[in-house]
């Protein structure tokens, strides 16, 4: 397998319950101290071929193998090697917030998979002393929503990316993400900021921003009690409803982020395993809606009061 150190002075982070040994800063990451334990994941500079050996091809840009995924940006290009090295060739000239942009998406739901975790397209929200899972599609409103239950005072475990694994008696755990929420422009004065200097572009030319998370030490692991799968336009009215059954597994296993990564690793079938289990031991339901003014404070207030009505129940 190839390897790459990472340069003296590198700094260690964390998320997805990973330490993050890192060449290049990463402001989005927990920064912990570096008390001399192994890194998880080491991330380095390096020169990378244009073509993974053995791999396939699987959207444009992307290629896999059983071991090792590489991605092709405008950024740059990048390789995760076995779940425990990222190597990063930067395109001359690019940002230091372009190269980020899509390392702490794509190539880290690449990571997660060959970690054999459970990658959520969701975000998780600390409630009571577990956690609820927020998931749907683009746009459907997830970080807006995460946002707003920060504003309230509620722990934000993770936006977009919810990594969950699950302990020796197959309970699950949303393990915390990046120290960040991305809100696009519109969405900045609906989570309290009141214009767009107040938080950091993620890329330039992108009217998406970078609103951190409350300051602190980086949070623990949260048992993953419920996920509420936000389905936007399917009802007129604000409905929540349970899902069971082959429906909930199929409505948990859709919301796994970067499904074909899955299936090219050869994890198709220990992905919808997991999937299983969460829908079997976690609650699920669907949150149907329509988009109208004031759909993020409806939402939250619906799902808060749900939430904790099954936490006392």
């Amino acid at each position: 397998m190839e390897q790459t150190a990472a340069a003296p002075g590198a700094a260690t982070h964390a998320a997805f319950g990973l330490r993050f040994r890192s060449a290049i800063a990463l402001p989005e990451m927990w920064r912990i101290e570096d008390v001399g334990a192994e890194a998880d994941v080491t991330i380095a500079r390096g020169p990378l071929e244009a073509r993974l050996e053995g791999a396939i091809d699987v959207d444009p840009g992307m290629q896999v193998s059983a071991e090792a995924f590489q991605l092709e940006t405008s950024a740059g290009r990048y390789r995760a090697l076995g779940g425990r090295t990222i190597i990063i060739d930067p395109s001359p000239g690019a940002s230091p917030r372009a190269i980020r942009l899509y390392l702490l998406g794509t190539v880290m739901a690449a990571v997660c998979h060959q970690r054999e975790l459970l990658p959520l397209h969701a975000a998780a929200i600390g409630v009571g002393g577990g956690a609820i899972a927020i998931a749907g599609p683009s746009g459907a409103g997830k970080s807006t929503l995460a946002a707003q239950f920060q504003r309230r005072g509620q722990l934000v475990l993770a936006d977009d990316l919810c990594a969950v694994d699950f302990d020796g008696e197959g309970a699950p755990w949303a393990r915390p993400g990046l120290a960040r929420i991305r809100l696009w422009d519109d969405s900045l004065a609906l989570a309290g900021v009141s214009s767009a200097s107040a938080a950091d572009r993620v890329a330039e030319g992108i009217d998406k921003f970078t609103l951190p998370l409350a300051q602190g030490p980086a949070p623990g692991p949260r048992r993953l009690e419920r996920v509420y799968i936000l389905r936007p336009g399917a009802s007129p009215d604000l409905t929540i409803a349970p899902l069971t059954g082959a429906e909930a597994v199929g409505a948990v296993v859709g919301q796994i982020h970067r499904w074909p990564l899955a299936a090219a690793m050869r994890r198709a079938a220990s992905g919808f395993a997991q999937g299983l289990a969460l829908a079997r031991r976690g609650q699920v339901f669907e949150v149907a809606f329509t988009h109208v003014a004031g759909s993020p404070s409806r939402l939250i207030d619906a799902i808060e009061r749900h939430a904790a009505a099954r936490v006392c129940g």
